[in-house]
């Protein structure tokens, strides 16, 4: 069980993220502390494209073209990062999220990949799992609300007291 604490809101979006019991952190916490530290040049670039974009949608909103999908309503960040050239040995970085509408975000957890398909990463799968599991318990309590994910009052409210 746990619920979701407010990342920010601004006129254009607002952002959560989900904290557990028991966990002193919420998940995308989680990400930026294991995230923020390193060393090679290609991952710190990932990192910052990822943090940019996020402040880019305090102003405009998680616009559908700032994400990679990943099935649904699951997403991950970046979309593209502008390097010459992608050494795979080092890696990819990736945030995962539930892009609820344009107004609303849930930032989970996410890590540095190797490989081609989140799946072949159980970290990275576990991540994407985890959201799968809110998402689906997110759509059902729309739905007992009589209300779909457009109704952004709605919709915030659940977030804002909904146990997962």
């Amino acid at each position: 069980m746990g619920k979701f604490a407010l990342i920010t809101e601004t006129d254009a979006i607002s952002m959560y993220s989900p904290c557990y019991d028991g966990e002193q952190m919420h998940e995308f916490a989680k990400f930026l502390v294991s995230n923020r530290n390193h060393s090679h040049p290609q991952l710190k670039k990932f990192f910052y494209t990822i943090l940019a974009k996020i402040r880019k949608m305090e102003e405009c909103g998680a616009r559908e073209n700032l994400f990679r999908p990943e099935g649904g309503k699951i997403k991950a960040m970046p979309l593209y990062v502008e390097l010459p050239r992608i050494n795979r040995k080092v890696g990819k970085l990736r945030l995962y999220c539930i892009r609820i509408s344009e107004r609303l975000l849930i930032l989970g957890n996410g890590g540095v990949t190797t490989v081609n398909k989140y799946e072949d990463d159980p970290f990275l799968l576990s991540c994407v799992d985890n959201l799968r599991t809110i998402e689906k318990q997110l759509r059902q309590e729309v739905k007992k609300a009589g209300t779909n994910y457009d109704d952004f009052d709605a919709v915030k409210q659940i977030i804002e007291t909904v146990n997962i």
